[in-house]
């Protein structure tokens, strides 16, 4: 297709023909039903393949059952919301990671703002570590933190852990 027929489809398209009213929905009926994001987290399962949902939805439901209730819904291949009854479950889900499901890693994220899930880069999961065979002089906070930090972003070192 050359340029002047592309210009000339161009000048044919209108969607005036199709446009009608705009209606602005009311504040009430924008926000009815919709769960608060500071209760929610996002997931995705990353996975060359789809994950079956079914089997995923049971398997999270029983073991945050210990951290309290969430509601899962599928919203896209891999990609779930977790709906939990309070922020502080939530939170728990979080710290106690990394989840997985079928030797997959599942990275969770909290939703933010009006909880838009296109916004979400999914890039990151925190990580328990443990180094071995550190001298005993180099057993310290210091040293430790520094070891981390060439693994990646520090998020603590636990305060019950002894300076050795």
């Amino acid at each position: 297709m050359s340029e002047a027929d592309i210009a000339k489809l161009y000048e044919n398209l209108s969607l005036a023909g199709e446009d009608g009213a705009v209606i602005e929905m009311t504040e009430e009926a924008s926000v009815e039903g919709i769960k608060n994001v500071d209760k929610c987290l996002v997931g995705r399962v990353l996975s060359g393949k789809k994950v079956n949902r079914e089997a995923f939805k049971g398997l999270i439901e029983q073991i945050w059952s210990s951290i309290g209730q969430v509601e899962v819904e599928l919203v896209g291949d891999n990609l779930f919301m977790f709906y939990f009854n309070n922020g502080e479950e939530r939170n728990r889900v979080l710290q106690r990671g990394p989840w997985h499901f079928g030797n997959s890693l599942i990275v969770l994220e909290k939703s933010v703002g009006s909880g838009t899930i296109s916004k979400l880069r999914f890039y990151k999961a925190d990580f328990w570590v443990q180094i071995h065979d550190i001298p005993l002089l180099c057993m310290n906070r210091r040293t430790a933190k520094w070891l981390a930090e060439q693994i990646g972003e520090v998020v603590e070192i636990p305060s019950e852990s002894r300076e050795c």
